[in-house]
């Protein structure tokens, strides 16, 4: 008898599971609508039509990503060729971002080969030629670009050489001289050793600056020279997200009531819980959906991804796989699913997935990536 009533509750979960799966598919299937790379840097296709009223339509614009693609700026430069931004954010820490937006602006074609040249190993995600070609586009365009990121364990000499360069301070000075001179000796070094920020040397140096008499912008840099070395020792990824809401939180009066464009990684952007799923963080894409909605506006959260990426983005993403089997790209509105799930009429027990769904408006699968490389200097 037991083994019976096991059977039968065994047969029972596996039709129930089944029936999820093509209510799943169904919904996948309806909210899907393909559309194609267009010359001159643009899209055509009732997908991009659907995102580009939606974009138009939305305050802030957040787009989660995959890093190190070719396609993910071609993306990005498509929407700002169509619509006109006043903020754009990204995942670098806004010293570096400072620099190099000044450097992009003041400086002539051949300074700034030289300067590139010179520091762009320290330019984390600009440091590969898409990204920086997209930077500089922005730059042009006179959008304002923010960074909100700890600092790059590999931007301490670039950061640290310009700190040198408009110190007052002739012990100041010295100092920084120092680190430079220990950055470029352990450069050489094999694993966590070659990285200066995480030394001892440079958590010693950076007390005996605080010491000091420094500028206020000084001393700001300085102190978040020391948080990010905390951030990377410590492993301490919730503090990292404290920085990223403090930095954008900061900022706040200059980019409240414009149009945003924000460019992360997927894992910061949802609305809801992060797609880490052994976490439960409310990262800066729930702060900026908060923000928006106490002003009475919209956030469109966008997740783009590559087919055939990840093996578990591809067990996870299974129904929207089974539409995308082409090579256009496809772009899935996720609220019905999301209104489903909330109206207990679709179950996700798939832990990630269930946060997409909840955590972005639209997710795009890219038909295939290609690797971005870093900047070549002629």
């Amino acid at each position: 008898m037991k083994k019976i009533i096991f059977l039968l509750l065994t047969l029972s979960i596996t039709n129930f599971n089944y029936a999820q799966n093509i209510v799943l598919d169904s919904l996948v299937q309806k909210n899907g609508s393909p559309f194609q790379i267009d010359k001159n840097i643009s899209f055509q296709g009732k997908g991009w039509d659907v995102l580009l009223d939606e974009i138009k339509q939305s305050n802030s614009v957040l787009l989660g990503e995959t890093h190190f693609t070719n396609e993910i700026p071609y993306f990005t430069n498509a929407v700002i060729n169509e619509v006109k931004f006043d903020n754009y954010f990204l995942e670098v820490d806004p010293y570096s971002v400072d620099i190099i937006e000044t450097k992009i602006k003041s400086l002539s074609p051949e300074q700034l080969n030289l300067f590139v040249k010179q520091y762009s190993t320290n330019f984390s995600f600009l440091e590969y030629e898409p990204e920086f070609a997209l930077f500089k586009n922005l730059v042009k365009r006179n959008t304002k670009v923010y960074g909100a990121e700890q600092i790059s364990i590999f931007a301490d000499q670039m950061i640290i050489s310009t700190l040198k360069e408009t110190s007052k301070n002739k012990k100041v000075i010295e100092i920084y001289e120092q680190m430079l001179h220990n950055s470029k000796l352990v450069a050489s070094k094999e694993g966590y050793e070659k990285y200066y920020l995480l030394s001892e040397d440079c958590l010693q140096k950076i007390d005996l600056l605080l010491k000091l008499k420094l500028s206020d912008k000084e001393r700001k840099q300085i102190e978040a020279l020391k948080l990010s070395r905390e951030i990377y020792t410590k492993r301490n990824h919730p503090l990292r997200i404290q920085l990223l809401k403090s930095i954008l939180l900061n900022q706040m009066t200059d980019w409240n009531n414009k149009k945003n464009l924000f460019k992360f990684g997927a894992v910061h952007l949802p609305k809801g819980e992060t797609i880490l799923t052994k976490t439960d963080i409310y990262d800066i894409g729930n702060l900026i959906s908060n923000i928006e909605e106490a002003n009475y506006r919209k956030s469109l959260h966008i997740m783009l991804i590559g087919k055939g990426e990840d093996e578990n983005d591809n067990a996870s993403f299974k129904s929207f796989l089974n539409v995308a089997k082409d090579d256009q790209w496809y772009c899935f509105d996720l609220r019905p699913l999301k209104k489903s799930i909330l109206q207990n009429k679709l179950k996700v027990d798939d832990i990630y997935l269930s946060r997409v769904i909840k955590g972005y408006d639209y997710l795009i699968y890219i038909p295939k990536v290609t690797k971005s490389k870093e900047i070549s200097i002629k």
